[in-house]
């Protein structure tokens, strides 16, 4: 790979453990309105929430139908639905997510090795408060010069305009030494494609590519990306 002087990471799943605050977060809000799940309903939950904000990369809906419906389509899927309305819902969690910020082990090492050699900033999907306020409880604060969520941007990832948002903020000339670091190919290599950046698929769970998203290079673990960077 050739040198690059810019590290565009994506946050969750890529340093932060998404997965854990989301069902952290679930069971607090769910627990807090009385409400009795069953095995399985996380899950369906987090299908719908993740079937949404894929309609929501490609300009299908709007952010505002994606937080107004995703508990409501979920209540819709349980044997007896709650008789609360899903903004409210939805609402509590948003503020009990701001709340969870666990990192994958190794991510506060990686980003202090990497931290002093590289401009690293964070590039997330998300509402602004909550993803801030995450952030601002993370150790890992202090490695990055920013965060570039898609609310502030009027755009999500994997759009051209979000891309476009960021480096209109961080200098134009960074474009072609800068380098997008993410989990997701639908979202971050995508998008990061389109708008001209190399792309590293951060790829620890072991998922098939696709023959039509090709990122730049693939690596499973911290202990190869920083193999790569440094």
């Amino acid at each position: 790979m050739r040198k690059y002087t810019t590290l565009l990471f994506d946050a969750d799943m890529t340093l932060f453990d998404f997965d854990a605050a989301e069902r952290d977060a679930f069971g607090i809000v769910m627990a807090d309105y009385g409400i009795q799940l069953s095995e399985g309903d996380f899950e369906r939950y987090s299908r719908i929430n993740k079937e949404l904000w894929s309609q929501f990369g490609r300009g299908e809906i709007t952010k505002e139908y994606l937080q107004d419906n995703r508990f409501r389509m979920f209540f819709d899927t349980l044997d007896t639905p709650p008789s609360i309305d899903g903004k409210t819902v939805n609402a509590s969690f948003l503020e009990a997510l701001a709340d969870c910020s666990q990192l994958f082990d190794g991510a506060e090492e990686l980003c202090r090795a990497l931290s002093g050699k590289y401009e690293m900033y964070i590039m997330t999907n998300g509402i602004s408060r909550t993803q801030r306020k995450r952030f601002r409880a993370s150790p890992i604060l202090g490695y990055f010069r920013d965060i570039f969520v898609s609310e502030d941007a009027g755009a999500p990832k994997p759009r051209r305009e979000y891309f476009d948002y960021v480096f209109s903020r961080i200098g134009e000339d960074k474009r072609k030494s800068s380098v997008i670091i993410g989990d997701s190919l639908e979202h971050d290599i995508a998008g990061g494609i389109a708008a001209g950046i190399d792309t590293v698929w951060y790829n620890a769970r072991g998922e098939r590519g696709t023959a039509d998203i090709v990122p730049t290079v693939t690596v499973h673990s911290y202990a190869e990306l920083l193999q790569l960077l440094l």
